[in-house]
């Protein structure tokens, strides 16, 4: 089963606007229980793809994953983050540190590289997830998800290719 969360359009790295969520392989004897598991999995789905985008600009792979936020809160979605990116991921202290992280980057963009470390110096995870499948299997699970996902979004006539 899966579960495709793209509820109000669907962001980077597919970009559109049009897609709609979708839940996939629903049989009589799927409970509410699986459907949870199902959307905390298709986050971590959506995530890996946009990192997976991320280190393709980068010209490498991330050796780790530092997140923050509400669903951080959510042991399974953040093991299964670290599977799919066979990478650790390391949890942020506080759920909400985005703001800390805005300026950080504002303080590089500003003073330049190295400013940012008066905010991130001293980071310490509180949680720490590692990948518990090969990278053969996450690459193999993550492919089936996008397969997925991109069996749900609407056909694109040939002049709106990307």
């Amino acid at each position: 089963m899966a579960f495709i969360p793209s509820l109000a359009g669907i962001g980077a790295p597919t970009w559109d606007s049009a897609a709609r969520g979708a839940f996939t392989g629903l049989s009589l004897s799927t409970s509410k229980s699986h459907m949870v598991r199902a959307v905390g999995e298709g986050i971590a789905a959506q995530v890996a793809l946009l990192v997976r985008s991320v280190e393709s600009d980068l010209g490498r792979r991330l050796s780790t994953l530092r997140v923050d936020g509400g669903i951080t809160r959510s042991a399974l979605v953040m093991q299964r983050q670290a599977d799919l990116l066979n990478i650790p991921i390391e949890v942020y202290p506080y759920a909400c540190a985005t703001a800390l992280g805005v300026a950080a980057v504002a303080l590089r963009g500003h003073f330049g590289p190295g400013a940012e470390d008066v905010i991130v110096n001293g980071w310490q995870a509180t949680r720490m997830f590692e990948p518990a499948i090969d990278n053969d299997q996450a690459l193999r699970q993550l492919e089936q998800w996008e397969s997925t996902m991109r069996s749900t979004l609407a056909p694109r006539s040939p002049e709106n290719q990307p």
